[in-house]
């Protein structure tokens, strides 16, 4: 049903029901008023008959002399003396019976006109009349019904002498009649409701039509607008102005919004690409396609971005819609070039989703120039490396000289010589031992990546730290978290070992502490903390701390941390270190719990 329809139909009904209320109540109250006045009318007719009544109906059979004759003789005397003045009352009011009606000989006495209703004279009225109540309470009573004369209105007047009800008069008049003078009355009314609603509907329809036709225009111009969203509703008279000036206020600061937009989409370096809730592409800047210029306007808005792109963006763009919210850069390769792109969720202000945007920047002489930074700085390391693997073996081998010139000398005892030979030893195994770990630092060994448990292989380094240190460290572990990770379980055995060796050699240097080991899952990554209570490193120490070569420790190769550090790095975790002098150390390692390593060599 159309909404002219439906809305003439409520405006039609929202005016017929109150007019016909309105003639119902109207058609009440004439016909009450119209029988108040008729009740009126009888109710003065009848007094008038007892007012000519000036006695009792005793009296005028004393006066006739028939007090003492039969009840036949009694009713035809007060009959030949009352029938005139009801006959008379009668006539001069048209369609008005009136009459007398005894008590004690319970007869009609007269009933006038006497030309019509004489042969009522006589008869007793039947069981159940008002009349009855009439004597009985000595109060007037109206009574409607089939009576003598029919379908009539009665009035019933007491009469009332000396305290006690001698009888009743009635008046009474047809309801045929008291209809037919309601008719036109009626018909008066019904004529002037009927003018009134034919009034009320007609200007309705007119302010309803003048009311649409401007909702009509006003629906036009917003279905216009999606054809020329810059274009503005044509403006209408009366309330509805205030819809079409909001409407086009709203369409200047969506154009508004839309240029600034576009002004500052167009001026991004980087491409942008957006892509509604089912996948489809919606809008693309000049970056975008100076970076994949083999796509454009035409041939790229509207379509699917599944089966728009190759295999590398469609995986980001299939990623990024996945991913439940903002996900993380990564590197795609495209003909030749590095590009680094991430993904995010649009939401308007209501919290609800309204697509994704894929950010891509071509960072392919970034990656040329880290790579180039990186080689300069590793080789400058090498270069700082040489230099302390030169310190460091120079000490020893002068050692290892010194002792060989003193074996060589005669007369030294057995016994010296023997501690010179053990000396020899001890230094050519800390040269040893230093160059064994200068080759795992710089080595090219691949890691050998599997799904294994991160808490067992801590587990079981903790056991084994504490059968070689005598310190146990404490494993702390939230339940529910999952520490399954993709990894090298021997690389990461070999962290973990130089971590608890190093704590264990703090608290003993303390002579007393403890360790905890604090195993943990964070935004999808391995988090564990190696915290003791030992003797803790000196500020100016601590940026040192995990270069190759420096070390706290007497004895010490500095290269413990340096190959955790970089073992983690390998896995695409990461290593920090935060200590206070004489009270902890804290070494936490971050490792990702699924898919992110890399076989990439360590």
């Amino acid at each position: 049903m159309k909404l002219t329809t439906r809305l003439l139909i409520l405006l039609f009904l929202s005016v017929l029901v109150p007019l016909l209320g309105l003639s119902l109540l109207l058609r009440e109250e004439v016909t009450a008023s119209i029988l108040k006045e008729k009740e009126d009318k009888l109710f003065g007719l009848a007094r008038q008959l007892d007012r000519h009544l000036s006695g009792t109906f005793e009296d005028i059979l004393r006066e006739e002399g028939a007090l003492e004759a039969p009840r036949d003789r009694q009713i035809a005397v007060l009959n030949r003396r009352l029938w005139a003045i009801t006959d008379f009352v009668a006539s001069g009011n048209r369609g008005v019976g009136v009459g007398y009606y005894s008590r004690d000989l319970d007869a009609v006495l007269t009933y006038g006109p006497s030309t019509d209703f004489q042969y009522t004279v006589g008869q007793s009225i039947f069981p159940g009349h008002k009349g009855y109540e009439v004597m009985a309470t000595g109060e007037p009573m109206v009574q409607q019904g089939q009576l003598v004369r029919g379908n009539i209105l009665n009035c019933m007047w007491p009469i009332v002498r000396e305290g006690r009800t001698i009888g009743y008069i009635w008046s009474n008049e047809t309801v045929d009649q008291i209809s037919g003078q309601l008719a036109p009355i009626l018909r008066r009314v019904y004529g002037i409701v009927l003018l009134i609603f034919l009034l009320i509907y007609a200007s309705v329809t007119v302010s309803t039509q003048t009311l649409l036709d401007k909702i009509f225009r006003i629906k036009k111009g917003i279905e216009g607008l999606f054809e020329a969203p810059t274009r503005h509703i044509p403006p209408v008279r009366g309330e509805l102005s205030v819809i079409v000036q909001t409407i086009n206020e709203l369409v200047d600061n969506m154009n508004l919004i839309k240029c600034y937009n576009k002004s500052i989409l167009e001026g991004v370096s980087d491409g942008v690409l957006a892509v509604s809730l089912d996948g489809t592409v919606s809008r693309a800047n000049r970056a975008f396609y100076r970076l994949f210029p083999e796509h454009s306007d035409a041939t790229l808005l509207g379509r699917k971005a599944r089966e728009a792109f190759g295999p590398g963006i469609r995986g980001l763009i299939e990623a990024g819609m996945e991913a439940p919210q903002e996900g993380a850069a990564r590197e795609i390769s495209s003909e030749g070039r590095t590009l680094a792109a991430y993904g995010n969720r649009m939401v308007g202000e209501d919290g609800e989703p309204l697509g994704w945007v894929f950010v891509f920047r071509d960072v392919t002489l970034a990656r040329r120039y880290d790579r180039e930074v990186q080689e300069k700085e590793r080789a400058v390391a090498l270069g700082q490396m040489a230099l302390g693997v030169v310190h460091e073996v120079k000490n020893p081998l002068t050692s290892v000289k010194g002792f060989a010139q003193l074996i060589g000398r005669p007369g030294i005892p057995e016994e010296k010589r023997s501690e010179y030979v053990r000396l020899i030893d001890s230094e050519l195994n800390r040269v040893n031992r230093l160059l064994n770990e200068m080759l795992v630092y710089g080595g090219t060994s691949r890691l050998e990546l599997r799904d294994c448990d991160v808490l067992s292989i801590l587990a079981d380094r903790v056991d084994r730290c504490e059968g070689c240190t005598g310190t146990r460290a404490e494993i702390r572990v939230r339940p529910g978290d999952s520490f399954v990770a993709r990894a090298d379980a021997f690389k990461l055995a070999q962290v973990f070992d130089n971590l608890l060796k190093n704590s264990s050699e703090a608290v003993a240097a303390k002579g007393a502490g403890r360790i905890v080991a604090d195993l943990r899952e964070e935004a999808g990554r391995i988090v564990l903390d190696f915290v003791d209570t030992g003797c803790g490193i000196r500020p100016e120490d601590l940026d040192k701390i995990g270069s190759p070569l420096f070390s706290t420790k007497r004895d010490g190769a500095g290269l413990g941390l340096a190959i955790s550090r970089k073992i983690l790095e390998a896995h695409g975790g990461s290593l920090s270190v935060r200590s206070r002098h004489g009270c902890y150390t804290k070494v936490s390692m971050r490792l990702p719990r699924s898919g992110a390593a890399k076989a990439v060599s360590a």
